[in-house]
């Protein structure tokens, strides 16, 4: 068994048949999936302190799976781009959304603070906003 870890800087790969692997956050983690191989699940935390610590002017969307977001401490706004409009759903400490898979997100920050994570980041994509 694995000793205890900051989630913030070692990821937990949760892959399909049940296992779950610590994953070092490292530049490469972020460019492809987990150490370059598929990426069932990817759970981990950030702390955001300023918009550019979000991805508020780009957004990403994950084909493979829904994405699950939790926020620990201060408030975020998670806005989905619903076609023609965006639709914003606010978000306060201790409440998650689900992002459903091949849907164009954002992050806008509204008080900074930490946020858990649940997605899959095979075939990830991003794009600039608007």
């Amino acid at each position: 068994m694995q000793p205890a870890f900051d989630l913030s800087s070692t990821f937990v790969h949760l892959a399909d048949g049940g296992s779950g692997e610590a994953v070092e956050v490292t530049r490469s983690l972020w460019r492809g999936s987990a150490g370059g191989r598929r990426c069932d699940r990817l759970v981990g935390t950030f702390d955001f302190a300023s918009a550019r610590d979000l991805h508020s002017s780009m957004q990403e969307m994950h084909p493979e799976a829904d994405e699950v977001l939790f926020l620990v401490s201060g408030a975020i706004d998670l806005v989905l781009d619903d076609g023609d409009e965006e639709r914003t759903i606010p978000l306060g400490p201790g409440q998650a959304a689900i992002v459903p898979r091949g849907v164009w997100h954002r992050l806008v920050m509204r008080n900074p603070g930490r946020l858990l994570f649940i997605n899959s980041r095979t075939g990830m994509q991003t794009r600039s906003a608007g």
